[in-house]
Parts: structure tokens; C-alpha cells; sequence
């Protein structure tokens, strides 16, 4: 990594996906830079928005394992993790890449709960 700040994407594959906001928050918490890029439906939109943005990691929420795992192998090199809705609190590496920022992050992000940190306060 030769940025300050760990960069890192995060994009939701469902509707007002609460664990994408709540993942997206903590890590900037921690002081992670976030490009929250929303919903996004195909691999394609993914991978166009990971290349423009240039992260070190690109987390994924939602449970669509195909979807992902067709963005991560366009993506070849690229660390990924992913959340579902069976696991919010668990960061899940898609592909065998790590790295000290695919780790760091699923430290962070194994500390989120389901209620985004502004409204815990």
C-alpha cells in the first residue's frame, strides 16, 4: 500500500442493506477512506466502479455469492470480502488474495453490529 489511509469500496447488492452503512461507518471510524458506492446489480458496475475509485479492498454486502464471485474474478488480484445477511458481523475473504488490508479490514469489520453507529449513540 503506498496511500496514508487503507481505500477501500463498498458496495451493497440489496435493497436498504443496513450492514452496508454499518460497515461503511466503522471502517471510517477506524479511519479507513470509504467510497460507499451503493447498489449496484452486475458484475460489470462493480468493476467499472473498483477501476475508476482504485481501492485496496473492495467489500461486498448482500447475499449473491455468483455475483460476487464473478466481479472478484474479473478483478483478478484484487482483495475482497464480503457480508451477508446470515453473518453481518463476520467479514468473509471471496477470493485466496490477502493482504494487510484485506486482514485489517476484517479485523474492523467483524466489530460491526447491525444498527449503524450513528444510531447507537
Amino acid at each position: 500500500m503506498n496511500r496514508a489511509l487503507i481505500r477501500v469500496v463498498v458496495v451493497e447488492l440489496a435493497d436498504a442493506e443496513d450492514a452496508a452503512t454499518a460497515l461503511a461507518r466503522t471502517l471510517r471510524d477506524e479511519g479507513v477512506e470509504v467510497i460507499y458506492a451503493g447498489r449496484l446489480h452486475t458484475a460489470e458496475q462493480i468493476v467499472r466502479t473498483v477501476e475508476q475509485e482504485d481501492p485496496d479492498v473492495l467489500g461486498v454486502v448482500g447475499d449473491d455469492p455468483a455475483l460476487t464471485a464473478a466481479a472478484a474474478a474479473e478483478l483478478s488480484g484484487m482483495p475482497v470480502f464480503a457480508l451477508g445477511p446470515a453473518r453481518p458481523d463476520v467479514a468473509i475473504p471471496v477470493v485466496e488474495t490477502t493482504s494487510e488490508a484485506t486482514d485489517w479490514v476484517a479485523r474492523v469489520a467483524s466489530h460491526i453490529t447491525e444498527s449503524p453507529s450513528d444510531r447507537a449513540r
